[in-house]
């Protein structure tokens, strides 16, 4: 019996998934990652610690069973994507990965915004992507600004799933997925965009992108060193795979343009899809990256903030832990939280989507003294889920929205989040959607499946759907609107914040 194994290298935790070919889940092997926060914005990740990690997940899952290292049909990785992953002509790291949620280069966003927004604009028609603080694009210039000592030893430019590959085959690849969200590759050619590294002096950088290749396309294969460490064969085939927001949309179905994936994780990411020619590219509220299937590009608003808002408000506001509890105190509190509205950013970088602010904090409005503690849980519930609203502005009504990440397993959530979208969420079978969608794309490399429409069919089963109820909908975009308000009119008071802490 063939097996397929799956690699998700989040920000919070390393996976290793044994899958079956009808996509079930057969072994999970996990260890927490451990990111190094650097003042009150910086964050990094040690890369030899982190494929430390992801080595030994491997390897338990090959010694767990009940697949056998000859029944392994290929290797799928993803990863968290942005930052910059720099190693040298050795393949050694030259420092720490900076990672997409770090906030150090508000200095060369606003260069290249305020300062010079012609440059601003090439980069954003060009790649798709706009500048922001975690894009490797962006982080490169801060590196040359700030580290060009270090820079010049690098010879490769990565991303996280690029540096797990580089360690099990020894080859330097990418794929158009990460490199379109980090505003490196030219959106229409897949090949770097030389004349964005040009507009912002760093034209002697753009060869350290390693050549790119489709996600489903085979990278490399494992070579002895490797094979020895994690307990399988020589040879076996690893793909270039795709960025966790593009494997996690395959891995739960969503591979159409009348598709919508939210994934509510640390980050509450929304993706809608279209062609490449229905592609606005430096549109409004756009954020154009590769998607893992044909032709298609994502429409990629990933808001910075997620789930971190529940586990402040279960450690700073609630009187436990369960989740049970949780939903079963704020089921009877209605849409509008008693009059208390929720901003969910949180992030120590801001946010970025659907609206860029790196000064941007979470805050409550309208608490009174008859505010409970359920009102205002569900007030956090209500300020995420009116954060993917907004970024998902115009959305068709026939739409569906798969739901994946760890909040998915939130029925309260889901309801939530059908009822003020207007539309069906459907919760996919499964939990591990990235490292299944990196899996599913290794049996299409493999032959195991012939295309991603057939791996679908065989892997991708709803196993709940939430319809909206209409009164509340029609609450929800009265609620809307006194949100947008409000956080449009915070913009000068969270800048007056971050001069005063200066």
């Amino acid at each position: 019996m063939q097996y397929l194994i799956g690699i998700d290298a989040g920000t919070s935790n390393v996976k290793a998934v044994l899958f079956d070919t009808l996509g079930r889940e057969i072994r999970t092997e996990a260890i927490e990652n451990e990111p190094i926060y650097v003042g009150d914005v910086g964050v990094e990740q040690n890369m030899s610690l982190l494929w430390d990690k992801i080595a030994v997940c491997i390897k338990q899952v090959v010694e767990a069973g009940p697949a056998s290292k000859d029944d392994i049909a290929g290797i799928g990785v993803t990863g968290q994507g942005e930052g910059i992953w720099l190693v040298d002509e050795a393949g050694e790291p030259v420092q720490n990965a900076i990672l997409w949620c770090d906030g150090r280069a508000v200095d060369e966003v606003a260069a290249i915004t305020e300062t010079r927004p012609e440059i601003g604009e090439l980069l954003f028609k060009t790649t798709g992507s706009p500048p922001l603080t975690g894009t490797q694009m962006v982080l490169l210039k801060w590196m040359a600004d700030h580290r060009k000592d270090v820079l010049d030893r690098a010879a490769h430019m990565l991303f996280c799933k690029d540096w797990i590959r580089y360690k099990m085959t020894g080859i330097f690849a990418g794929d158009f997925s990460d490199g379109s969200t980090s505003a490196i590759l030219d959106a229409q050619t897949g090949q770097p965009a030389r004349n964005v590294f040009k507009a912002l002096g760093l034209e002697g950088y753009a060869d350290l992108v390693p050549p790119v290749q489709a996600s489903a396309d085979v990278a490399g294969t494992l070579t002895d060193e490797a094979a020895a460490a994690l307990g399988l064969n020589p040879g076996t085939p690893v793909i270039a795979g795709a960025i966790d927001v593009a494997a996690t949309a395959v891995g739960i179905g969503a591979i159409g343009v009348s598709d919508v994936c939210t994934i509510l994780g640390t980050t509450c990411a929304t993706e809608t899809f279209r062609h490449k020619a229905d592609c606005n590219f430096g549109g409004p509220q756009t954020r154009w990256l590769k998607h893992a299937v044909g032709d298609l590009f994502m429409n990629l608003q990933a808001a910075m903030n997620g789930t971190p808002n529940l586990d402040w408000a279960l450690n700073e506001v609630a009187l436990t832990q369960d989740f049970d509890q949780i939903e079963a105190m704020i089921q009877d509190v209605p849409v509008g939280s008693g009059g208390v509205i929720y901003h969910p950013y949180i992030s120590a970088a801001g946010e970025r989507a659907p609206f860029y602010d790196p000064h941007a904090r979470a805050n409550f409005f309208g608490i009174s003294a008859q505010t409970t503690r359920a009102d205002l849980i569900h007030a956090v519930y209500e300020g995420m889920t009116l954060s993917i609203k907004d970024c998902l502005r115009g959305l068709d009504a026939n739409a569906k929205v798969y739901l994946a990440g760890g909040g998915a397993k939130s029925a309260a959530w889901a309801q939530m989040i059908a009822d003020a979208l207007g539309v069906q969420t459907i919760i996919s079978a499964g939990n591990e959607f990235g490292a299944k969608g990196a899996a599913m794309m290794a049996g299409i490399a493999g032959g195991v499946y012939a295309h991603f429409e057939e791996a679908k069919r065989a892997c991708c089963f709803a196993e709940k759907t939430y319809l909206p109820d209409p009164k509340k909908t029609e609450r929800y975009e009265k609620l809307y609107e006194i949100y947008v308000e409000i956080r449009k009119a915070m913009t000068e008071p969270w800048q007056k914040r971050a001069a005063f802490l200066k």
